[in-house]
C-alpha cells in the first residue's frame, strides 16, 4: 500500500471513529496528562485538587494498556488512597463487558489511564462503548488523567512508538524520514494535538519532530517524566518536576532523495507554572 493511500484510509477511518464518539466543543472536564515515570505525591494530590474530589466521589483506575494490570492498579490505588482513604475501582480487560464496572466508569469523578502500550489499550476497546464513555465523561465534567501510554491515547492522532522504515524498536527514532512515523487512532480527547511521553529523559526529539513535519497543522507536545500538563478551557498549565516541549509552525522546504526532512519548526520549553494555548 502506498503512503498516500494509507493516509487516505487513515483519514476516512478517523472521521468515522470520531463522528461516532462525538466532538469536544467546550468540554466541562479537565485533562491531566503525565509524561510517565513516577507521578509522586504532588501530582497525585494535584489530580484530586483539579477534580475537586469529595468523599465517595468515584475514582476508576484503567489498566487496559498494561501487561501487569493488577500490579499497576495496586500501585495507583495506594497512591490515591494515601489522600482519600478510599479504594479506587479497577477497570481491566475483564471489566469491558462488566455492567457494574461500566456504570462506575460513567459516574467516575476521576478516570485514571495507566501506562503500558497504547496500542494494547486501543485494541482492547475496539468495537466497544468504552472510548465513547470516556469521551462523554470528559465532556460532562470528569477529570481524565493519563500517564505514559495513558497520555498518548488522549490524542486523536496517536503515536504508537513504532517505526515503519526503521522497524527495530528504540526509545527514540534513529532517523527523521517521511513515512517512518506510525500513527494510529487514539481516544480523540485532543483534536489537534499529538502527545509524546518520557520526552526529555528518553530524548524523543527525532520522533516528535517527525510528527510535526508529517502533520504541521498539529501541536506536538513532549512531556517529560514526573511532569504533567493540565488542560482546561483550551489552556495547558505545566506542573511537576521536569519540562514540557511544544513543537509547532513546521515549514517543510523539501524531502530529500533519501526521504529526509528539510525545513524548520519552532520549539518552546515550559516548566511548572507556565501556560500555553491548546488548539481545538
Amino acid at each position: 500500500m502506498n503512503t498516500m493511500k494509507a493516509i487516505s484510509i487513515f483519514s476516512l477511518l478517523s472521521i468515522l471513529f470520531f463522528t461516532a464518539m462525538g466532538q469536544h466543543k467546550n468540554p466541562k472536564g479537565t485533562l491531566f496528562i503525565i509524561g510517565g515515570g513516577t507521578a509522586g505525591d504532588t501530582l497525585q494530590h494535584n489530580i484530586l485538587k483539579e477534580a475537586n474530589w469529595q468523599k465517595h466521589d468515584g475514582i476508576v483506575v484503567v489498566t487496559l494498556a498494561s501487561s501487569i494490570a493488577q500490579e499497576s492498579f495496586e500501585y495507583n490505588n495506594d497512591a490515591f488512597k494515601k489522600f482519600t482513604g478510599e479504594e479506587s475501582i479497577h477497570f481491566d480487560s475483564a471489566s469491558i463487558h462488566d455492567a457494574k464496572k461500566i456504570e462506575a466508569l460513567k459516574k467516575a469523578k476521576i478516570i485514571y489511564l495507566g501506562g503500558g502500550a497504547q496500542d494494547r489499550f486501543m485494541h482492547l476497546i475496539e468495537n466497544t462503548q468504552i472510548g465513547k464513555i470516556i469521551s462523554e465523561a470528559y465532556t460532562k465534567g470528569a477529570l481524565i488523567a493519563g500517564t505514559s501510554a495513558g497520555a498518548a491515547v488522549m490524542s486523536k492522532m496517536m503515536i504508537t512508538g513504532n517505526g515503519l522504515i526503521d522497524t527495530v524498536y528504540a526509545a527514540t527514532f534513529e532517523i527523521m524520514k517521511k513515512g517512518n512515523l506510525e500513527i494510529s487512532t487514539g481516544l480523540g480527547l485532543l483534536d489537534s494535538v499529538i502527545i509524546d511521553q518520557h520526552f526529555v529523559v528518553r530524548s524523543r526529539y527525532n520522533r516528535l519532530l517527525s510528527a510535526q513535519f508529517e502533520f504541521p497543522s498539529f501541536q506536538c507536545i513532549g512531556i517529560d517524566e514526573s511532569t504533567a500538563i493540565i488542560i482546561k478551557n483550551n489552556v495547558a498549565r505545566v506542573t511537576g518536576e521536569g519540562q514540557v516541549l511544544l513543537l509547532n509552525n513546521a515549514r517543510l522546504n523539501h524531502i530529500t532523495h533519501t526521504n529526509s526532512f528539510n525545513g524548520s519548526a519552532s520549539i518552546s520549553i515550559f516548566t511548572a507554572g507556565n501556560t500555553f494555548p491548546i488548539k481545538n
